[in-house]
Parts: C-alpha cells; structure tokens; sequence
C-alpha cells in the first residue's frame, strides 16, 4: 500500500476506477477530509501519484459519497447526500472545462434520482450505460442494481429499467461494475451461501 494514499487515522476507500486503469477515485474519511473524492493518475506500473482533493464543483460540505470516471478521463459522476437534491442520496454529473478543472456539479434530473437514495454510479466503459443502485424506482426491496441508457439526441440517461432477478433481490444489492466486454459484472450483496455481511460477486451474462 502506497504511503502516501493510506493515512493512519480514519479511512481511505477506492470508489472508482477508469476503464484503462490509469485514474482512481478515493474516498477520504479521516484528518485530511471528512467525506469527500480524491483523485490520483498513475505515474509507473502499480504506482498512484499523490492524490489531491477534487474542487468544490465537485466536493460540497455533505458527502461524497461513491463516483465512477468515464474511460476519457473528463466525466465524473458522483452520489452525494448534498443540500438540494431530490431526496436522500442523490447522482450527479461534472465534465472537465476546457480550460481545465471540473464545471459546476449537475443532479441527473427525476428521470435518474427519486424521493429515496441513490447511490454508487457506475458508468461503463463504452460510456453508454449508467449503472446505479437506488431504494426507489421498482425495487425489490432495499437497494436494488439499476441501469439507464445514453440517448445521444438529448444527451441525459434515460430509460431507466431494474436489472431484474437474480442480480436484485429482496436484500441490498449494491454497487454494479462491468467488465470491458459487458460479459461480466461484479456486485456486492448479502446470499444465503456467503462468508459474512456483503460479499463480491461475479456474474456472467449468457
């Protein structure tokens, strides 16, 4: 473990990852931050520089709490429980300016967030599919592995759809990432069968 990513007091969380490996997204809960996303690039082979606090397009005084990056490195989508959302946890969207730095944080709109939480937004690698867990929409029961797809004319997610048994069931199913193929996917969830609590899962569409 990198000295300079672990602290000795409180917590560090890898919550994202881009699709080539080369940018990763902490979260910092601990002397350094309470609550918000970090970024770090790869500079050598198994090796993250220093990571550095994302601006407050992003960060809020609430919580970040989950991201993913998209594969190009210049869209971020992040969960946060921030004042004046549509309710408990809520998804939202920056892109890298030009310029550079990050624009001003927006909420992916009623179509993506409810009333209840939503929560560990997954974008996949082609950038087409937004995978996310959510308490509200048709769940099962607890947090149930949603997706929502890319219309390129309007450019916002929509079609919003469960991804239905036996990924989702009764129980909190969280946290959907795809591999790079779309063949595979991995989750975190509570089965009759597991070693304790929330355990990682592979899955394999046929």
């Amino acid at each position: 473990a990198q000295k300079d990513i672990n602290t000795k007091d409180g917590n560090e969380e890898v919550i994202g990852l881009s699709a080539k490996g080369d940018i990763m997204l902490l979260y910092y809960e601990n002397k350094i931050s309470n609550g918000n996303i970090f970024i770090t690039n790869q500079i050598a082979e198994k090796e993250f520089g220093t990571p550095i606090i994302l601006e407050s397009a992003i960060n809020s005084r609430d919580h970040e709490i989950a991201a993913s990056i998209s594969k190009d490195g210049n869209t971020i989508y992040f969960a946060s429980d921030r004042t004046g959302g549509l309710g408990g946890t809520d998804i939202y969207v920056s892109r890298k300016l030009p310029i550079g730095g990050w624009g001003p944080a927006q909420n992916l709109g009623g179509t993506i967030n409810t009333e209840w939480d939503e929560d560990f937004p997954n974008i996949s690698p082609d950038g087409q599919t937004l995978y996310f867990s959510s308490r509200g929409h048709t769940s099962m029961g607890g947090y149930d592995i949603f997706t929502a797809a890319f219309n390129q004319a309007t450019k916002n997610f929509e079609n919003v759809r469960n991804i239905g048994y036996p990924l989702n069931t009764v129980n909190d199913d969280l946290n959907f990432r795809a591999s790079e193929t779309g063949r595979n996917g991995y989750i975190a969830a509570i089965r009759p069968g597991g070693v304790g609590d929330f355990d990682i899962y592979r899955v394999t569409f046929l």
